[in-house]
């Protein structure tokens, strides 16, 4: 799929933009196709589609293929890069094109949905200090994503996909979404941190029993 040039890309909506990568007739999907693709929209619209390719089911292992790259691009918003740049092993990396585009078929109509309701707003959460802090959540919550914690993907990509829509129209109510879906995954991790920490207390007082 041929790059699109930045006044084409201007005009065209995000969603159509999901869309017509799915359209083309190479097998994978690469992720450099994704960055020709966004254009000038860049660290907010590739940080929500890998977000929202996140959410969908894989193998194991398989988030930690999205979330590497969202790191990277997380970090680079924080530093205030101007322009998305990837390493080649990370513009390689890929995904089925029919996986891209069942999946996309699913969450299109949320994704409209969100896109007609986001608009510029709130300015002070979207200017660059606020992007320095949003990037750094973002590398922590992708981090998250990647770990092997039952259902701890979802909480991690759904705060990833508000934080992404907030940049990307830089609207800052979605920001605000997003940081409070960020809270819920803390609240969520520390109620696992404490289950575990319980169980293996049970488990110790247990085999200290027997051994008495």
């Amino acid at each position: 799929m041929p790059p699109i040039d930045d006044q084409t890309d201007a005009v065209r909506r995000f969603s159509d933009v999901i869309e017509d990568l799915g359209r083309a007739e190479e097998p994978k999907l690469s992720l450099q196709e994704l960055v020709s693709a966004f254009g000038e929209r860049g660290f907010g619209a590739l940080i929500l589609v890998l977000s929202l390719l996140a959410l969908l089911p894989w193998p194991p292992g398989g988030k930690a293929v999205f979330a590497l790259p969202i790191i990277l691009l997380s970090l680079e918003l924080a530093c205030q890069r101007a322009s998305v740049w990837l390493p080649r092993w990370a513009l390689r990396a890929s995904v089925s094109r029919t996986a891209y585009r069942a999946g996309v078929s699913r969450i299109m109509p949320m994704i409209r949905r969100v896109e007609a309701l986001t608009r510029p707003r709130l300015h002070y959460l979207t200017g660059e200090i606020a992007d320095v802090v949003t990037g750094l959540v973002c590398v922590l919550l992708a981090l998250v994503m990647a770990l092997p914690i039952p259902f701890g993907d979802a909480l991690p990509g759904i705060a990833l996909v508000l934080f992404a829509m907030g940049m990307m129209q830089r609207d800052g109510v979605a920001i605000l979404l997003g940081v409070l879906a960020t809270a819920a995954c803390g609240l969520y991790l520390f109620l696992i941190w404490a289950t575990v920490v319980e169980v293996a207390h049970h488990v110790a007082g247990w085999f200290a029993h027997l051994a008495a």
